[in-house]
């Protein structure tokens, strides 16, 4: 910038002598002018758009998430292009192959939530996707370093597990609160499930301190209301023996697209609409 403002100097002190024709002068001056705006363009384009498109934090929902810039669940790497917000302020996540390299999509919130309502309206087919594409919604500790991994997590997940679960399609998890972590970091309580739901759902977690009550219901629904219910699921459940592992503690939020154990043939998209939490 130092260098341009000297060059403008230098050019209206040229511009000045009287030995120089006045057309010459206004269109030396014509010229410089349009290359001070593209520079100014250039400036801008490169500050403020450029990062935008790579962003590591994104605004929705009225919340701050944070980006997955690698390592996460599954085979394929997060990739922040895979995710964006449209012109409607739905959320995009997408598992594509660029260079050579399939990538995944997750994002979580920066802050943390506790005992409430949790829900998300999904949008688009998530019961028929490729049977490794995996769509988890989920409070989730770990990430801000609130118990180990299989500690304190409680998920929805829409996927067909590669085929491995039985012909399920969805699931409702929960992992354990934080010091009870069971062996080989299995669930405290699972529910493997076939649904077949439509093109919007509105999946449901209702967390207290001693019950977790999931629900999925065809179509968008406001929290408080209930209705074409087509899964819900109380734990602990009548034939739960011992006491309950719940999660205790605050947690952020995450919601992930990934690829279990292979990478699905061809690039995976879900859009969420919103999601919504009410305290306790």
């Amino acid at each position: 910038m130092t260098s341009l403002k000297l060059a403008l100097r230098t050019s209206l002190k040229t511009c000045a002598r009287d030995d120089i024709p006045k057309t010459i002068v206004k269109t030396y001056i014509a010229r410089l002018l349009f290359c001070f705006v593209l520079f100014f363009s250039f400036v801008v384009f490169s500050v403020i758009v450029t990062p935008a498109a790579h962003a590591q934090n994104i605004r929705w929902s009225g919340l701050e998430w944070k980006v997955t810039r690698g390592g996460m669940a599954g085979v394929a790497k997060g990739d922040p292009a895979n995710v964006s917000v449209d012109a409607k302020g739905y959320l995009h996540l997408r598992i594509a192959k660029r260079d050579g390299q399939w990538t995944s999509a997750e994002v979580f919130t920066v802050d943390e939530m506790s005992f409430g309502t949790y829900q998300w309206i999904v949008e688009g087919d998530v019961y028929r996707m490729d049977p490794t594409t995996v769509l988890g919604l989920f409070p989730y500790g770990p990430v801000h370093h609130k118990g180990a991994d299989a500690e304190n997590e409680i998920d929805i997940e829409f996927s067909q597990w590669n085929k491995t679960c039985h012909g399920c399609d969805a699931d409702f998890t929960v992992y354990p609160a934080t010091g009870k972590r069971r062996p080989e970091g299995k669930s405290a309580w699972e529910d493997n499930f076939y649904v077949a739901g439509g093109t919007l759902t509105t999946a449901r977690i209702e967390w207290s301190r001693d019950r977790i009550v999931f629900t999925l219901m065809n179509g968008a629904h406001a929290i408080g209301e209930t209705g074409d219910v087509i899964k819900t699921e109380v734990y602990p459940t009548a034939a739960t023996t011992g006491a309950a592992d719940i999660p205790q503690v605050s947690m952020p939020v995450g919601i992930n697209l990934w690829c279990f154990e292979k990478t699905p043939e061809k690039e995976q998209e879900v859009v969420v609409r919103e999601f919504e939490y009410a305290a306790k």
